[in-house]
């Protein structure tokens, strides 16, 4: 398994009413499995993870909001809009079988055409039709490439294998691509 440290999962939005409310944006399958995981922890990306806890949630239309033990007024949840909210790897259910979690992917060796070393997964971008691996160009590279490039993540014509006990994942692509 891999390391424990939170792993994003969703985000504060905008405050909500005067009570120190706040939007949630989950990255869950089901949004409102959020809820289900204790404790959270938030920051801004890049910063410390810190721990909070879940007061009171509850839906109001098609949002979710959330009560914070670090807010208790509208001016104190301002402070924490736009943060991540992390899960810790070990709060999540088992994946099922021939299923992964994408944040398991993350620090994994990314091999390409012909073996060649791509890089390392730094983190998992999750936007659209397919989950972006963003990638950090490995010294091999004959490109002397630096920025990190993205990889889409299909199973089958783009990934071919993902072993996770290796943290290696095996890919139909090139350096130039």
């Amino acid at each position: 398994m891999a390391e424990d440290f939170p792993r994003p999962m969703g985000r504060l939005m905008s405050t909500f009413g005067i009570k120190g409310y706040l939007k949630v944006e989950s990255f869950t399958d089901r949004p409102e499995n959020l809820f289900d995981y204790s404790p959270w922890y938030i920051r801004r990306r890049g910063a410390e993870w810190r721990e909070v806890q879940v007061e009171d949630w509850q839906t109001h239309g098609n949002i979710f909001v959330v009560k914070l033990n670090v807010a208790s007024v509208r001016e104190e949840a301002q402070l924490f809009t736009g943060m991540e909210i992390g899960i810790r790897r070990s709060s999540l259910p088992p994946a099922g079988e021939d299923e992964i979690y994408l944040m398991d992917l993350v620090g994994c060796e990314v091999y390409g055409l012909e073996g060649l070393m791509l890089g390392k997964v730094l983190r998992i971008w999750d936007q659209g039709a397919a989950p972006l691996l963003v990638v950090s160009p490995s010294d091999h590279l004959t490109s002397g490439r630096k920025e990190p490039f993205l990889i889409p993540y299909v199973v089958g014509p783009i990934v071919t294998a993902v072993d996770l006990q290796a943290h290696t994942i095996r890919v139909e692509w090139g350096e130039d691509y």
